[in-house]
């Protein structure tokens, strides 16, 4: 008796439940980074010399549900050349994922590429090509006028080695391609463990006006502009000398024309990470474990300057190479980068399975 009781309700259930809970599909997406960033410094005493060079596969599995929501579970595996151990380095990919219209989220261990806001090189710079993860929550909306990005990325757990460390970031913009009012905001809380204490605040905000003109360029030419202010708040606890403020102004414009393109970015103003060769009361240099930024926004000069010759090649939805030169001039001196970054993204999204009716089956993106 007891079993067509069950029957009945699973029935019932199948009958109530919306029609978009009852489809689900598999879902699959695999990204490969192959990366080249040679830095020759020797001349300058700002950033050290090094090469980093390397390749990331990073296969993902899914499933579909509803209108637009999914879970995946997968793995980045990062091999940089030339190390012998160890041969791979694994981080784990675990989370949820809804993609609306208008309105997406992430939670869980996701990809760094749902980030789809502007953060500059002083945020990040090129070696985070390869940090392909966040571990946290993000959620971001676009209305007609605007948009907005919030990201929370929890890096470090406390224990008797690990620092507690956490990063929240933030974009917004607010008006028309052409021109708006953007931000970009970063907040790094760098903490202690069981052996080391000690608290680094460690918050930059970069609000500025950017412009878009490409439509009014010619054809396959495109202009972006933006300009604004890099302000910082930051404060080591240990040393009890309260909150510092660097800042300066940053102005930046890049122009491409068949795949060719010149950028140069300038920022005036004083030192923005004053703890970069400061230590912890361990002794330990707070160096980029503190700061992800590019290290020549350290210079003390007052000035800094980059310039970025490269070529890109984009290939349909999947395929995307960058070739570049960059040259950073930190008031004392130029140093010379050379990058290379192919990136292939293959999903069932560019490659739907076909039903057997012939119709490529979609999940909604």
């Amino acid at each position: 008796m007891h079993r067509i009781i069950i029957s009945v309700l699973l029935a019932v259930t199948a009958l109530l439940m919306p029609k978009e809970l009852i489809g689900q599909q598999f879902l699959w997406d695999v990204d490969l980074k192959f990366g080249f960033d040679n830095r020759e410094y020797a001349s300058l005493t700002t950033s050290p010399s090094g090469t980093i060079f390397g390749a990331m596969l990073s296969p993902k599995v899914g499933l579909g549900f509803g209108d637009g929501h999914a879970v995946y579970a997968g793995v980045d595996a990062t091999r940089y050349f030339g190390k012998s151990a160890p041969a791979l380095m694994f981080d784990y990919l675990l989370y949820y994922q809804y993609d609306g219209e208008r309105f997406k989220v992430n939670a869980g261990a996701f990809p760094r590429k749902r980030m789809r806001g502007y953060y500059p090189e002083a945020f990040f710079d090129e070696r985070y090509f390869f940090d392909g993860s966040l571990e946290g929550v993000l959620l971001s909306y676009a209305g007609k006028w605007w948009r907005v990005e919030g990201v929370v990325d929890w890096i470090g757990c406390v224990d008797e080695e690990t620092r507690e460390q956490f990063s929240v970031y933030s974009y917004g913009r607010f008006g028309t391609t052409w021109l708006n009012l953007s931000y970009s905001f970063m907040m790094t809380h760098y903490a202690g463990s069981n052996t080391v204490g000690g608290v680094v605040d460690n918050i930059w905000l970069y609000p500025h006006l950017a412009s878009d003109v490409s439509e009014f360029m010619p054809e396959r030419m495109n202009l972006t502009m933006r300009a604004g202010w890099m302000q910082t708040f930051q404060n080591d606890r240990i040393r009890e000398q309260g909150y510092t403020l660097p800042g300066g102004f940053q102005g930046e414009i890049s122009l491409g024309y068949y795949g060719f393109g010149v950028r140069n970015t300038l920022y005036a103003g004083a030192n923005l990470m004053p703890f970069y060769h400061e230590s912890d009361i361990a002794g330990n240099i707070y160096g980029g474990n503190l700061y992800y930024g590019d290290v020549f926004y350290s210079t003390d000069s007052g000035i800094y300057n980059r310039l970025e010759i490269s070529y890109h090649y984009d290939f349909k939805d999947f395929l995307s190479l960058k070739v570049a030169s960059v040259h950073h001039y930190d008031g004392y001196g130029w140093g010379w980068q050379q990058l290379v970054q192919l990136t292939v993204n293959l999903n069932n999204f560019q490659f739907p399975l076909k039903s057997r009716t012939g119709h490529p089956r979609r999940h909604h993106e």
